[in-house]
């Protein structure tokens, strides 16, 4: 099998690149001439474990036996980049393409996509001219919102001596950051704070009543850590502190800012991951503070994507506006369920449910076998 990865922006370490000449082609055919479905798929950012761990793990299930053939690019987090990958997918003429997009704004990109006319996949952010694959961002803010808000109240935390701090992406969108609007919606209730509707909590704002100061950690470590330091004097003194924000690599920088404060105490803060990601899993096994985590089941997006690409390629029109990926928000009693060694890797992925059952007719999600239900 030909695996064709072809780089924009930052180099893939691990990339073996093989030059091979690209046919023309429509959806639905096979544009390699072999056989082979061909599927080109741009990544957020290969640099960043978060997204990478998309790529490996395809790259793991992706045999010869599959009928896949993937063309591999790296947004690397830039817009521009982003754009010039978009062109070059649409010159080659895959049956289908996946797009991570690096932020909400992508009207540029949807504009070429749909003057391309190739069936389209966007993955986490909308692209109007795509279908899109997502997960959802409310469900998993209240429910992690549920389960440390109970621990919290049980410890006797509430409006009189705790902090919670929210980071958000605003270049991410709405979407993306209704994990932790609606995360603090439903702490707040629960915690006695004051009640601030969410959609006066938008990505730029700060003060989210007396009790909860918001950050853009740009879903990245380093400037998750630079935000946090420039909070710290905004922490009342003795205050307990829980931690929430829009993925793993903006918690971790958070959690190190923190730290070098003197603020990471066992009994003075509370973190709620999310990402179900190899740092998410092992703080959720080891760490006492990390007491919940968003399992997105991230490494195993690009499964899903290329599963919906067939089907669109197929001629499927999915069923809602949005297709779910699969989600669950874990405690430190229910992840062996999920990941019996305590990693991400799972034995079974959650079961379809109705809005994206139409992958189950899929070859590759057959080919797979990990989806509950799906033989």
């Amino acid at each position: 099998m030909k695996k064709k990865i072809l780089i924009a922006g930052a180099a893939l370490a691990t990339a073996t690149v093989v030059l091979t000449g690209c046919s023309s082609g429509s959806a639905g055919s096979t544009a390699s001439g072999d056989g082979a479905f061909t599927l080109s798929f741009a990544n957020y950012a290969e640099s960043v474990p978060l997204f990478n761990v998309i790529h490996t793990t395809l790259d793991d299930i992706n045999t010869d036996e599959s009928g896949l053939d993937i063309n591999w690019y790296d947004n690397d987090g830039d817009a521009a980049t982003m754009l010039q990958n978009v062109q070059l997918m649409i010159d080659e003429q895959p049956d289908a393409i996946a797009l991570y997009p690096v932020s909400a704004a992508t009207d540029g990109v949807s504009q070429l996509l749909e003057q391309g006319g190739i069936p389209c996949v966007s993955i986490n952010i909308d692209t109007p001219a795509c279908s899109f694959l997502n997960i959802d961002n409310k469900q998993l803010g209240i429910e992690t919102g549920t389960i440390i808000g109970n621990l919290a109240k049980e410890k006797g935390w509430d409006a009189s001596n705790t902090t919670i701090l929210l980071g958000q992406n605003a270049a991410a969108g709405e979407q993306v950051n209704d994990c932790v609007r609606y995360f603090y919606s439903t702490i707040a209730d629960i915690l006695g704070l004051e009640v601030v509707d969410v959609s006066d909590i938008t990505p730029t704002t700060t003060t989210i009543g007396a009790n909860a100061i918001q950050f853009d950690g740009q879903s990245t470590l380093q400037p998750s850590f630079d935000a946090i330091q420039g909070l710290i004097p905004s922490i009342p003194a003795g205050n307990n502190v829980i931690l929430y924000t829009v993925n793993n690599d903006s918690t971790s920088g958070a959690l190190r800012a923190l730290e070098d404060a003197g603020l990471g105490g066992d009994d003075t803060l509370m973190i709620g991951g999310l990402g179900g990601d190899t740092t998410g899993i092992t703080a959720l096994a080891n760490d006492p503070r990390w007491v919940a985590e968003g399992d997105i089941f991230v490494s195993y997006w690009g499964e899903y994507a290329a599963a919906m690409a067939e089907a669109l390629a197929a001629g499927v029109t999915p069923p809602a506006d949005v297709t779910p990926l699969p989600q669950k928000v874990l405690d430190k009693n229910d992840y062996l369920d999920y990941h019996p060694d305590g990693t991400t890797a799972v034995t079974m992925l959650p079961a379809l449910v109705p809005d994206n059952e139409f992958l189950a007719d899929t070859s590759f999600l057959k080919f797979v076998g990990n989806v509950d239900g799906v033989e």
